[in-house]
C-alpha cells in the first residue's frame, strides 16, 4: 500500500470556544502526572459597594468610604485551567519557541 504524500487537517471550533485575554499563567503537575496550565487576567479589585454624600437635590456628590465587604489589592481572575501531558506540553514549548522567535526575526527586520 501506497502511503499519503499529503494530509488535510481540518480545523473546527467547538461551540465552547472561546477567546480571553491573558495576562499570565500558573502550571503545576498533578498527582497523576499530568501538567495543569492556568491563564489569568488581573486587575484593580472592583468595589463592592461605595458610599457617598448627597446634595439637598438628592444628586451624587463626594465619594465617602467603599463598603466593608469590598476587597483590596489586585484580582487575578482564572479564566481557563488546561490540562497536558508531558508529550503535549513540550510541543507547546516548541511551538511557542517558534513563535517567539519568529516574531523577533520580524520585529528586527522592521527595524532595519
Amino acid at each position: 500500500m501506497k502511503k499519503p504524500k499529503e494530509i488535510t487537517i481540518h480545523n473546527i471550533k467547538a461551540n465552547q470556544y472561546r477567546e480571553v485575554f491573558s495576562d499570565g499563567a500558573s502550571l503545576g503537575i498533578t498527582p497523576t502526572g499530568y501538567f495543569y496550565l492556568n491563564f489569568f487576567s488581573q486587575r484593580n479589585a472592583i468595589p463592592k459597594g461605595m458610599v457617598f454624600e448627597l446634595s439637598d437635590k438628592g444628586h451624587l456628590g463626594e465619594l465617602k468610604s467603599l463598603t466593608s465587604d469590598s476587597k483590596d489589592g489586585i484580582v487575578r481572575q482564572h479564566e481557563i485551567g488546561i490540562y497536558l501531558d508531558l508529550k503535549t506540553c513540550k510541543n507547546l514549548r516548541d511551538l511557542l519557541d517558534n513563535k517567539i522567535n519568529e516574531f523577533e526575526d520580524l520585529n528586527k527586520k522592521g527595524k532595519k
